[in-house]
């Protein structure tokens, strides 16, 4: 008896120390903190692009050129309102691997990055292969700037590269050894390329050679994509740090620390991507937290405590922002304050990020084991779902000349809206 009595109070003197381990501190509103009601304009959505052939002129539609849509990585394209449920599928195709980022979008190309290391580019028209390259492994979304795309590989023996491919064949511009794995989807901004490592190394690369601008050494691992605003760079590490450099010389302007656990004694990691947006910077973290940080000064300007990790990308439109927690918890709050507008429980696990697109925010759930995972749409207003669909887990949509791009599990399906 004695010992079935010690047994339970080592039991729950283990839950009792995983609880204060664990427990998430009280949140934080600074209400007067700065907030720019209007946007800047991204950096990177340019005009629809054309090509003169003869008497006929082609439009490839607006590019989805990088992870994120644009440089600040709000997920925002709200403004392609053609694009809405319900779909038909023009083509699929199996990639028999899997697929935990999207392609990337321009001149009537995807660009597809996949684990097993093989980068594509498709013919968004009919889904023809214009060109493949197999590399190591490939754990980010490729980027597309001037004919040129861009992507980091996780190499053999702990390593990584940084390369650049011309966008038409597939063939080699340059190749930088970065020393370390990259998971960190590229930024190009202004000719240059800006990445993070699993080291910790920040880098920026000039984006036609490939030669090294400079690098920063941040406290921990950066597997975030870097975003980027107002002449400024921001990211978050393992470790629970966020930063802002100069986008030119790699300058710490500022770095805040984070303590969402163990009643402040503790940190959660950043493995979502930061978005930029009214002044502020929102990203999620493994301490059940959404963060909005003052872009300027770093200051916290709120937060908000979630079911579980806010492990994806937030995405922000229309002074909203949406995030998933890993329990399947989506919330759309007030970008202000954090004011949660509208909360919806999907029926598994979630690792995704949130996309806007139309008046639609996008997300997606684990499934059950060894499914597909689905992906649902809810109305940004008032958080009614709209559509789902029963394939793509983490992070699965982009737009791209009208039509809806879904990476599923292992099957990239390419739909157009069906006229009502």
């Amino acid at each position: 008896m004695i010992g079935v009595v010690c047994l339970v109070l080592a039991g729950s003197g283990a839950a009792l120390a995983y609880w204060i381990v664990k427990r998430p501190v009280a949140d934080i509103h600074h209400n007067d903190a700065p907030f720019t009601p209007s946007t800047e304009p991204t950096t990177t959505t340019p005009p629809p692009p054309t090509s003169s052939t003869g008497k006929h002129v082609v439009s490839w539609g607006v590019p989805w050129p990088m992870y994120g849509f644009n440089a600040q990585r709000t997920r925002d394209a709200a403004e392609l309102t053609s694009i809405r449920p319900p779909y038909a599928t023009d083509w699929k195709v199996a990639q028999h691997a899997l697929l935990e980022f999207p392609p990337s979008y321009a001149k009537g190309s995807l660009y597809l990055g996949r684990d097993d290391g093989w980068v594509i580019a498709y013919r968004l028209k009919d889904g023809r292969v214009r060109w493949k390259r197999r590399f190591t492994e490939v754990l980010n979304e490729p980027a597309y700037d001037r004919g040129r795309i861009y992507f980091g590989t996780w190499d053999k023996g702990g390593g990584g590269r940084i390369i650049a491919l011309n966008a038409a064949n597939g063939k080699m511009i340059w190749q930088h050894q970065a020393g370390q794995p990259v998971e960190s989807s590229m930024l190009v901004v202004n000719g240059v390329v800006y990445s993070g490592g699993n080291n910790g190394t920040v880098r920026a690369l000039n984006a036609v050679t490939g030669k090294q601008v400079w690098t920063f050494q941040a406290s921990g691992a950066v597997k975030d994509s870097v975003a980027y605003s107002g002449g400024r760079v921001f990211f978050g590490t393992y470790g629970g740090h966020m930063y802002a450099l100069k986008a030119s010389n790699g300058h710490q302007l500022w770095k805040t620390s984070t303590s969402g656990l163990a009643g402040g004694f503790a940190s959660g990691n950043f493995y979502s991507t930061p978005a930029v947006a009214y002044g502020r910077v929102y990203i999620g973290n493994t301490d059940h937290k959404l963060y909005s940080f003052v872009a300027s000064t770093g200051e916290i300007a709120w937060t908000e405590t979630m079911p579980s990790w806010a492990y994806g990308s937030p995405g922000v439109s229309g002074g909203r922002v949406f995030e998933a927690s890993y329990d399947g918890t989506v919330t759309a709050f007030r970008a202000r304050n954090g004011t949660p507008l509208w909360t919806h429980h999907l029926p598994y696990r979630s690792l995704g990020s949130s996309t806007v697109i139309g008046d639609l925010v996008y997300v997606a759930d684990l499934g059950p084991s060894n499914s597909n995972g689905n992906l649902y749409a809810f109305n940004v207003g008032n958080g009614k779902m709209k559509w789902e669909f029963h394939d793509g887990k983490y992070h699965p949509v982009i737009a791209a000349d009208g039509h809806l791009v879904v990476a599923g599990n292992a099957t990239l399906y390419v739909m157009r809206p069906l006229k009502r």
